[in-house]
């Protein structure tokens, strides 16, 4: 926690807007990434952080105690990013993939051999139903029942999905000579 988490939240609760500028401005870097895996482009990125950061002004009265702000925030990001999607992008055509491969996949290592820079160019270029469930199991660390549950799709479509984001994400390590 921020030593002044407790100040900025308080001020926020008033209204004051030199404390709501210092919160956006404390917390933006680090909660712009998070918007920035789930955006297609910087611009959306950017319209999404602004949506996430008017939401969290609107809800503060929420917040139970100034510790847990930066994982209250985190987790409204999240679910801006979440709900952006269900309005932009047609969930119901993210469907299961037939013939997923058994074997332990769910552990591999593809994304432990990409650069950050690397990751979120390819994880960018994903289509938009496995970048949001890669996002999500991977990054976020949502199990695929969690998910399912998220996005309304079942256990199977998000372990497809999944699937599916790795296996371009190891097409272009091999094509950047990396063996994955």
């Amino acid at each position: 926690m921020q030593s002044n988490d407790r100040e900025l939240l308080e001020g926020c609760l008033r209204r004051d807007s030199k404390a709501q500028a210092a919160l956006y401005h404390q917390y933006k870097g680090r909660f712009f990434g998070i918007c920035r895996r789930y955006a297609q482009s910087r611009e959306d990125a950017e319209d999404l952080l602004q949506d996430a950061f008017v939401k969290i002004f609107l809800n503060l009265n929420e917040l139970r105690s100034a510790e847990q702000m930066s994982a209250w925030i985190r987790r409204v990001v999240v679910n801006v990013c979440i709900d952006y999607y269900h309005k932009k992008v047609n969930l119901t055509n993210i469907e299961e993939i037939p013939d997923i491969p058994t074997g332990n996949w769910e552990t591999d290592n593809v994304i432990s051999q990409m650069s950050n820079q690397e990751l979120l160019a390819a994880v960018n270029e994903l289509p938009d139903g496995a970048r949001i469930v890669f996002n999500l199991f991977v990054i976020d660390g949502l199990s695929h029942q969690e998910i399912s549950e998220k996005l309304n799709i079942t256990e199977g479509t998000s372990k497809s999905q999944l699937f599916f984001a790795k296996k371009i994400l190891r097409k272009k390590l091999e094509e950047m000579g990396v063996r994955a």
